[in-house]
């Protein structure tokens, strides 16, 4: 599920770009990144760390699978390098795991954004004008505003959950 989530992420990036990029307050100007390096909420015994997903739009289905048990694996042995703790461009939290339907992921400095994502669970929902039980899961985007307005976030966001709903809109976009 984390890979397709994945999949889905760096297509929705690779149409609102200005989700993948940071402030440089320095130079005063908002700095859009030409690859998607992901990183992910990996729960250890001395806590949250976030992992990070080297070029993650180039990657398969299958790549991103292994790279994401790899690298779980090495956070939760303690022998994660500072390298993959660093370069994320974006940041992809399953708080599902944990039972929480909902949550307002904190961005991981410097991101522009980070997309949350809640439990599956099945709930009474209405369906073609019919009432049915369904897999409902909650997603929530964090973003700065300084990188983009609510129209984006809102079309990034819709985007994200149009693939979720029916995968193969991202096969018909990619």
């Amino acid at each position: 599920l984390v890979a397709l989530l994945a999949r889905i992420c760096a297509a929705a990036l690779a149409r609102f770009p200005e989700l993948n990029a940071y402030v440089d307050t320095e130079a005063r100007e908002v700095v859009q990144l030409p690859g998607v390096h992901l990183g992910f909420a990996a729960q250890t015994e001395r806590g949250l760390v976030v992992p990070v997903v080297r070029d993650a739009h180039r990657r398969d289905a299958e790549s991103l699978t292994a790279e994401f048990a790899r690298l779980t694996e090495a956070a939760r042995a303690g022998r994660l390098t500072p390298g993959e703790l660093t370069g994320g461009t974006f940041t992809l939290n399953n708080y599902g795991v944990f039972g929480v339907d909902g949550s307002t992921p904190i961005i991981n400095h410097p991101e522009a954004a980070m997309l949350g994502v809640g439990r599956i669970v099945p709930k009474p929902w209405v369906h073609e004008g019919e009432l049915a039980v369904r897999q409902v899961v909650q997603l929530s985007l964090t973003f700065d505003h300084r990188v983009c307005d609510g129209g984006t976030a809102g079309g990034f966001l819709r985007y994200v959950a149009d693939c979720v709903e029916q995968p193969a809109v991202l096969l018909r976009t990619v």
